[in-house]
């Protein structure tokens, strides 16, 4: 049984290192074939509009189609296991934001796959923020504003909305809460669409959402824009203040990132990288990121995106035991 079991060993060592040397040796020409980025969000959404932006351009770089497969569900999850789950050669990458990749680890640390641990960070492609609105009959323009009314009338409005347990919009509100003491309760949607209408109606006064959804009932006026997360105001509500302009430093923002299987080939991650940042410095793209409503960014190291997703798990997780918001 010995001896078997060290056949074994040696047979999987040599499966291991055959593999290794197929990956470093198709690495020197790749992308040789199509890449699917698996986007875990629907078609249509801030997510995947972006994606479609950037891997338009990346074909174009590389001559290689780079298809996008919508995957939504169970806030990031499920795309995130169809990319951990594939083969390490770069033809299968994620394509990830920091509610999926990190909040959800800082809400529930048990949780099957985590950024670091499971996955390849390879670039940091756009951040930005969300938006804190409100039904234009909440009389408060500005954030200390709305936190003295919830404060002075806090049964008139006793609820506000986001897209889901642990999104960036609930994390934000319940720090928000935490640091101005106030007692609001949160109602979780299922779909921006569903929470957007409610908002609009009257239904909900307050909620968070995206930065492009509700971008057309702000100019009929219909919404009212109170605040916006992040460090940099929106492009296309340049008159937003951020929330440490109003007093509240939390600094912590919003991201789209690019992640490959373990055990992908660093001459493939580091290519990747390369490319990813190319593009976002150039012009075409940082148009296409102002459309979106959200702030060009500079290209960052695969170091510093590491290092935003730790400082991230560190700031978000913090905010979910002083809050002790409980996973669904």
């Amino acid at each position: 049984m010995a001896s078997l079991t060290r056949r074994q060993l040696l047979l999987g060592a040599a499966a291991t290192l055959a593999a290794r040397l197929a990956g470093a040796q198709g690495a020197k020409d790749w992308p040789a074939r199509p890449v699917k980025v698996i986007v875990p969000g629907g078609a249509g959404g801030v997510l995947d509009t972006l994606a479609r932006q950037l891997y338009a351009r990346l074909q174009e770089t590389l001559g290689q189609p780079f298809v996008i497969e919508n995957r939504p569900g169970a806030n990031g999850l499920i795309g995130s296991a169809a990319v951990k789950n594939a083969a390490p050669d770069g033809y299968t990458i994620l394509h990830s934001t920091a509610s999926s990749m990190v909040m959800a680890e800082a809400l529930n640390p048990a949780i099957p796959i985590k950024a670091l641990r499971d996955l390849e960070p390879v670039a940091l492609s756009s951040v930005g923020g969300v938006l804190l609105v409100a039904h234009p009959s909440v009389p408060a323009r500005t954030l200390p504003e709305l936190v003295e009314l919830l404060r002075g009338d806090p049964d008139k409005y006793p609820s506000y909305g986001s897209w889901g347990i642990g999104s960036n919009g609930h994390l934000t509100m319940e720090w928000i809460k935490q640091r101005a003491g106030l007692r609001i309760n949160h109602v979780s949607y299922k779909t921006t669409p569903a929470l957007l209408a409610n908002i609009v109606s009257g239904e909900l006064p307050i909620g968070w959402l995206d930065v492009v959804s509700p971008l057309g009932f702000v100019a009929q006026g219909k919404l009212r824009v109170i605040a916006l997360t992040g460090t940099v105001r929106s492009p296309r509500l340049p008159e937003v203040e951020v929330l440490s302009e109003q007093g509240y430093p939390f600094t912590a923002a919003g991201w789209q990132g690019i992640f490959a299987p373990k055990g992908t080939p660093a001459e493939i991650v580091e290519r990747l990288h390369a490319v990813i940042n190319h593009e976002q410095v150039q012009p075409a793209f940082r148009d296409a990121l102002r459309q979106a409503n959200v702030p060009p960014a500079e290209a960052v190291s695969r170091q510093a995106f590491v290092q935003t997703i730790k400082d991230d798990l560190t700031a978000w997780r913090k905010v979910v035991v002083d809050g002790n918001i409980q996973p669904e």
